[in-house]
């Protein structure tokens, strides 16, 4: 659920910018036809654009396949801040998103039910053509649904061709068909009023195609009109159905009038290209991808807490983790947590469910992480001495950073090493070899007993001559910092650049806060995240 919650913002976000572009760009062009495919494709790139993935790198001045301090602690360290008593933000949202979707969708069904009720249960005269055309005393708009067309018996018998014209238009282009298609999209997007205006410019356009149909026919455009403005008083009953009264009667009105668009204007349609790729790379970047993984991990968290809190569900639900853990995977995580590998800012929380007597679970957070036996400065020391750049990829200046997933037992030992952020696979084989010939850690624990835990290390491999790497080297540590992060050293407030000057050799402990705690300690300056350095004396 988290992951679609995710998909739907995505889709949010292509819908508000495809809207803005059809809006100053084509919506006052007289090719409806075109125009129509044109929102339609628009429609179905929004649905599509949230599955193209792709990598983007934020610039890093780390070398030699050392890794950022930043992303290492993010992962290795926990936080000691109290955990949050109620509900987050993102929770509530995903709360009042679910709920809007639920009843949105049961509208629609009894507005279809309304529909078939009202077309199947009423006097009905079937053209030579096969459209069913359903007679009713009421006094309604005329409007038609997919084969059958409503109209009201005062409409009928006056004789008026110009409305059975207007709906057989909408009926031989299947217009029926684009709103049903556009309603099931505002079920999922009902908080998105791009996805309203977006319906709203569809539906118009259906009317220019519709009341094109009657003038070409050879009505008078002038008596139709009139005839318009006559029926601007009837109600609209059904949103699902294409109606001859419709609320841009002005714009229709001008529609008729206004000169034909150059055909050259359809060039305009090639614009989307540069918005959908800005559109794919923002949704790529660390902090998106960031983000997202936040978003996904609350709103899966409070699904599993509302599946627990129904009687009868918590012993299905555990065999059922249990036998997601034999596979390697948690419950509540399925997919692998390296967005908090890009960024400081990702917040940890969330601690696998179930037992830690199962021997095949799998926790991707715990009480108490796992330690490469001497600590960070150990870890990056074996890193150091132990990556060798693969002479294939340093021919091709190849370079870039390799996320490597693996797993550390409850003995301490390094199993199940895969990439899953991949550069080469030079370098990927070079990441996965020095990960998995480590020595055996210090085991993860949560409530007292050593667990399985799934770890993430990024590998960033940087050919020697990079910006900033004589300096980076001359203060001893190949490491590079952000100037996001609020850095304190014995006490004292530094800048990224001060702490570059002190050698690794030099320090004798590390400390991470992130999130509330970070800001509760040193306050809004480190909202970002905070490290606290200590030096050996």
């Amino acid at each position: 659920m988290g992951m679609f919650f995710i998909y739907s913002i995505k889709v949010a976000i292509c819908l508000a910018a495809f809207y803005l572009f059809y809006k100053l760009l084509l919506s006052r062009d007289t090719f409806h036809a075109f125009n129509r495919a044109t929102l339609l494709l628009l429609m179905l790139l929004s649905l599509v654009l949230p599955f193209v993935n792709i990598s983007v790198d934020e610039p890093t001045v780390a070398y030699d396949g050392m890794v950022q301090i930043e992303q290492l602690l993010a992962m290795g360290v926990v936080d000691d801040g109290p955990a949050p008593s109620g509900p987050t933000l993102i929770q509530v949202l995903f709360a009042i998103y679910i709920i809007g979707v639920a009843l949105f969708l049961v509208g629609e069904i009894c507005s279809l039910v309304r529909l078939h009720r009202l077309i199947s249960g009423k006097y009905s005269v079937t053209t030579a053509d096969g459209i069913k055309i359903v007679v009713i005393d009421d006094d309604v708009a005329p409007f038609s649904w997919f084969n059958n067309i409503v109209i009201s018996r005062s409409d009928y018998e006056s004789g008026r061709s110009e409305i059975l014209i207007h709906e057989k238009a909408h009926i031989a282009r299947r217009h029926s068909l684009d709103i049903m298609l556009c309603n099931m999209l505002l079920i999922f997007q009902w908080f998105n009023p791009a996805a309203w205006l977006l319906r709203r410019e569809l539906q118009n356009i259906h009317e220019y195609e519709a009341d094109e149909a009657v003038i070409q026919s050879g009505a008078d455009a002038s008596e139709y009109q009139l005839l318009l403005i006559r029926k601007a008083v009837g109600e609209r009953l059904f949103s699902m159905a294409n109606n001859l009264n419709h609320n841009s009667l002005k714009k229709r009105i001008t529609m008729m009038l206004i000169k034909k668009s150059n055909p050259w204007n359809r060039a305009k349609i090639l614009l989307t290209v540069p918005v959908a790729a800005v559109a794919v790379v923002a949704f790529a970047t660390p902090k998106a991808e960031s983000l997202s993984k936040e978003i996904e991990h609350d709103s899966n968290a409070l699904v599993n807490s509302v599946v627990r809190s129904m009687p009868g569900t918590a012993e299905h639900l555990a065999m059922s983790t249990g036998e997601a853990g034999a596979a390697g995977m948690s419950a509540e995580a399925a997919a692998p947590e390296t967005a908090a590998a890009d960024s400081l800012r990702g917040r940890v929380a969330g601690v696998s469910a179930g037992s830690s007597k199962d021997d095949g679970r799998v926790f991707d957070v715990v009480e108490e992480q796992p330690r490469y036996p001497g600590g960070t400065n150990a870890l990056m020391a074996y890193l150091r001495d132990n990556i060798k750049y693969p002479a294939e990829a340093a021919k091709a200046g190849i370079q870039g950073k390799v996320i490597v997933q693996f797993v550390i037992g409850k003995d301490g030992t390094v199993r199940d090493v895969k990439p899953i952020r991949n550069i080469s696979p030079e370098l990927d084989a070079e990441a996965v070899r020095v990960v998995a010939a480590m020595p055996k850690w210090v085991p993860g624990y949560q409530r007292g007993e050593a667990v399985n835990v799934r770890y993430t290390l990024p590998v960033n491999f940087r050919m020697d001559g990079g910006p900033d790497s004589e300096s980076q080297k001359a203060a001893g540590s190949n490491i590079a910092f952000s100037d996001d992060v609020y850095y304190v050293v014995d006490g004292v407030h530094v800048s990224a650049a001060e702490l570059k000057k002190i050698s690794a050799d030099k320090i004798n402990s590390i400390e991470v806060f992130k999130g509330e705690s970070a800001v509760e300690k040193f306050g809004e300056q480190a909202k970002n995240g905070a490290i606290v350095v200590s030096t050996k004396k």
